[in-house]
């Protein structure tokens, strides 16, 4: 219960941040705030890849001197990751139609390198320390935002940036802290161990951009061909349904390493019967949720984000059905990944850009944000037809 109350805090902190402004924030600016979030998405997506997934297999066979190890490489990978985005929206913002400033460009640098760090000290919490420590990083993160926020209503997205990068200050000095410590004298070389890490991590870092390109290829569709103010509200609508990474991230972060400890452990039995469990408690949870947002989707988007955004509520409960499959797919590839098969997601992940592809070029150019929406609910169905049609062909061999 610990987890999940983590969790709801980091989930409930993020839905949170986007309904507020959607309050205070003119429909552009929110739009420049979507582009914002999707591109903190995609280093996240990136991180979790390259440090959390292959950590949380490996730790329980490694030395304390891999913590110092990870939280360097995250130090190096979030600042030259940044850096990369920045020279992108720098060199190419016009396209998706925001040409930021220089101030923007150094308060999204500020902010992506800043988050990512703090991230860090959450998630490596259930790696090596327990889930009582990613409470507290939590804690000092996300209460402070929201009150931040709420006081400050924030009418642009540069006033927004400078709320989460004061907010984000003390898990980052507590990364950075680690980061800096001194190896014990024996132990492996911080280039040797992360050398090796990331050849672990490959193919979980070369699924990562196919992760992040079916999660936003169409949203950016639909603000290249409809606007970014058509992005901003499917973005935000789906915040609501996002909620459900209260339980998605559980798989990414306690789960997968319970899981992977059990495996370690000589316990496959013990590990079938908690995916079977997770997936009863998940699917148990959707209807639960289902059930309000077809009855008062209206009401519910109306109240969360307001009423400029209640015509288009049809959008969450589209979401909410995506995201029902979408949990399907996790489940079944967290599976794989703890019993050591490192593929499973990356082919999932691979036939989801190729649907995200397929999917919005026929549905968004004809039906706008309501072709965006079940562009995702096809997605989920070909990541979950993929991974299946993968294990098969290995048990096969």
């Amino acid at each position: 219960m610990s987890s999940l109350a983590d969790q709801v805090l980091v989930s409930g902190g993020n839905f949170l941040t986007i309904a507020i402004c959607a309050h205070t924030l003119p429909l552009a600016e929110q739009g420049k705030f979507t582009y914002v979030f999707a591109c903190y998405m995609a280093l996240l997506l990136i991180n979790v890849a390259g440090i959390f997934q292959g950590a949380a297999v490996r730790a329980p066979e490694q030395d304390g001197s891999y913590l110092v190890s990870l939280a360097r490489l995250q130090l190096l990978q979030a600042i030259l990751l940044s850096l990369l985005v920045c020279m992108m929206w720098f060199g190419f913002g016009d396209v998706l139609g925001w040409q930021a400033t220089a101030k923007e460009i150094l308060l999204l640098f500020a902010f992506l390198v800043m988050q990512q760090l703090a991230d860090f000290d959450r998630r490596i919490a259930y790696i090596f320390s327990g889930t009582k420590r990613a409470i507290i990083s939590s804690a000092l993160l996300y209460p402070g935002r929201l009150i931040g926020l709420v006081l400050i209503r924030p009418d642009s997205v540069s006033q927004v940036l400078e709320v989460l990068i004061v907010s984000a200050l003390v898990p980052v000095v507590i990364t950075a802290y680690t980061a800096t410590r001194s190896k014990s004298a024996g132990t492996t070389s911080w280039l040797r161990a992360t050398k090796e890490h990331l050849v672990y991590s490959r193919l979980f870092i070369a699924g990562a951009p196919l992760g992040w390109l079916w999660s936003y290829i169409p949203i950016f569709m639909l603000g290249v061909m409809h606007g970014k103010e058509q992005a901003a509200l499917l973005a935000s609508i789906r915040g609501i349904s996002n909620m459900a990474n209260v339980l998605m991230e559980q798989l990414e972060t306690k789960v997968v390493a319970d899981w992977a400890r059990l495996h370690h452990g000589d316990s496959p039995c013990v590990m079938e019967a908690a995916a079977i469990q997770m997936l009863k408690i998940g699917m148990v949870i959707w209807l639960l949720g289902m059930l309000p947002i077809a009855v008062l989707g209206r009401e519910i988007v109306a109240l969360v984000l307001g009423n400029l955004y209640a015509p288009h509520w049809h959008l969450l409960v589209i979401g909410w059905l995506g995201y029902g499959v979408y949990f399907l797919a996790r489940v079944f590839g967290v599976k794989q990944r703890a019993l050591g098969s490192n593929k499973v997601e990356f082919v999932g992940n691979l036939y989801g850009v190729v649907a995200a592809v397929v999917a919005g070029l026929l549905l968004i150019s004809a039906f706008s944000a309501s072709g965006a929406a079940w562009t995702y609910v096809i997605i989920a169905a070909a990541m979950i037809a993929g991974q299946m049609s993968y294990q098969r062909s290995r048990v096969r061999l």
